[in-house]
């Protein structure tokens, strides 16, 4: 391959040129780095000295909203020498990237998940970026986690694999050695307010978001996804009714009366009572964006309220529209779902809100401490990036959020603690999924597959 010699100019500080340091010598390294701290930067000297070794990177991002910021700051470094791949751009566009790659022009691949499927010549390195994110994992068929994809293909290429996460993921926590980045880069103060009011948009949360309005300040405001899953939870108590064989939340099914445990199958019949505290004000109910921006309107009719979740952004050009309205000061508020915290640049937000972040914490997953952790310091960590900056959470378990919001691998320690013997990165899971046109087939299959996991 054609070799080239680029200077970007990048100046590291003391602390980031030992978090680079670190990263080039081992094969697969994390690096775990607090928001603001000068992650982007590290990847760029990795990708500026990977070309001038003659050789290529791909650059992951978890979504495709995510590329267009990216994009903008890879190509006022490298130029031309990089292309953006996923699956929304045009069958010309990936002709004109594989040509570009077969002349030598295009060295840097940056995109989703599919972009480690490209042939890229004389592989030097590949970054995943916001590595814990649940995007890298494909639900539909080939099922594989991008994250483990590169790294298996760092180890086979011989190609460095960086992780990088203000958040990382327990397994990679777990599994390689890491370097932790704390200094920030940002001049912000941030406090994070934890607030015990019943689900709906309270009278503090209400007052907060006049007064940053009030100053020509933005907001977001978060809601969790999944909507059709719904916990059952104790507003006196903030616990959810969980499996006693599992410990994770159990799903209502109005049909049967019954909450199940979506792991292993136990049933019981809805609770009346708490089993936790013994108190009778269970709720299952949640808001939703629109609700949101709705009510919010009818208070605020001179202000601009813009929902922002996959029913509103359908396209990258929806996308970049809304995140350059906003950033142009012509949108005040963002109301959106996890798609609020995917690593944007939000320039003047002084508020972040977030509700229904308990939902988060009783799914019925072993990881479901982890995810409602890592979200919520996602979305806190848009708020205040330069400047003062305001989190309000809408949390009975604000005792658990509150002993982590500041050391998150403290939580990761102990995190790794509770799971030990029971659950991955300690014990393998595995998934069996038996589909066939006829019903009494796929019962036969699934009961020749119990035989022989029994007889195993």
């Amino acid at each position: 391959m054609q070799r080239f010699r680029i200077d970007c100019d990048i100046a590291l500080s003391a602390k980031q040129q030992q978090a680079y340091d670190f990263v080039r010598s081992h094969e697969t390294a994390l690096l775990f780095g607090d928001t603001g701290s000068g992650k982007t930067e590290i990847y760029m000297k990795l990708l500026e000295d990977v070309i001038n070794e003659g050789k290529s990177a791909i650059f992951l991002m978890p979504e495709i909203s995510l590329t267009p910021q990216m994009q903008k700051r890879l190509k006022k470094k490298f130029g031309d020498m990089v292309a953006i791949w996923h699956s929304k751009i045009t069958k010309k566009s990936k002709e004109k990237i594989i040509a570009g790659i077969e002349r030598g022009e295009v060295r840097i691949l940056a995109g989703a998940r599919s972009t480690l499927f490209v042939p890229l010549p004389d592989l030097g390195a590949i970054i995943v970026d916001e590595e814990h994110d649940d995007s890298y994992k494909a639900s539909n068929r080939p099922r594989y986690h991008a994250r483990d994809v590169a790294i298996y293909m760092g180890r086979v290429l011989g190609a460095k694999v960086v992780l990088g996460s203000a958040t990382p993921s327990l397994t990679s926590y777990h599994k390689f050695p890491f370097f932790r980045l704390r200094e920030t880069f940002f001049d912000t103060q941030k406090s994070i307010i934890f607030t015990h009011e019943e689900e709906g948009i309270s009278e503090r949360i209400m007052h907060e978001l006049s007064q940053t309005l009030a100053q020509n300040h933005q907001a977001i405001i978060f809601l969790p996804t999944r909507a059709n899953y719904k916990y059952l939870t104790c507003i006196d108590c903030g616990k959810f009714v969980e499996c006693p064989f599992c410990s994770v939340g159990m799903s209502i099914h109005r049909e049967r009366n019954a909450l199940r445990c979506h792991y292993c199958n136990y049933m019981q019949r809805i609770p009346s009572e708490c089993p936790a505290c013994g108190g009778r004000h269970l709720k299952t109910n949640r808001m939703g964006t629109a609700q949101v921006v709705m009510e919010l309107s009818e208070k605020f009719p001179e202000k601009r309220f813009v929902k922002f979740d996959r029913d509103e952004v359908t396209t990258q050009t929806k996308l970049k529209k809304i995140l350059k309205a906003f950033n142009d000061h012509e949108i005040d508020v963002l109301v959106g779902t996890q798609m609020l915290s995917k690593g944007h640049d939000y320039h003047d937000v002084r508020l972040a809100v977030v509700f229904g972040i308990d939902t988060i914490l009783a799914q019925a997953d072993f990881r479901a401490r982890e995810r409602a952790m890592s979200l919520l310091l996602q979305v806190a960590g848009r708020s205040g990036r330069k400047g003062e900056g305001k989190v309000i959470v809408q949390t009975a378990n604000a005792e658990f959020f509150a002993h982590y919001i500041d050391d998150y691998e403290k939580f990761l320690k102990e995190e790794l603690a509770s799971r030990e013997g029971l659950y991955p990165p300690f014990r393998k899971l595995m998934k069996f999924m038996i589909a066939h046109k006829s019903k009494a087939k796929a019962l036969e299959i699934l009961e020749r597959l119990q035989v022989c996991l029994s007889d195993a």
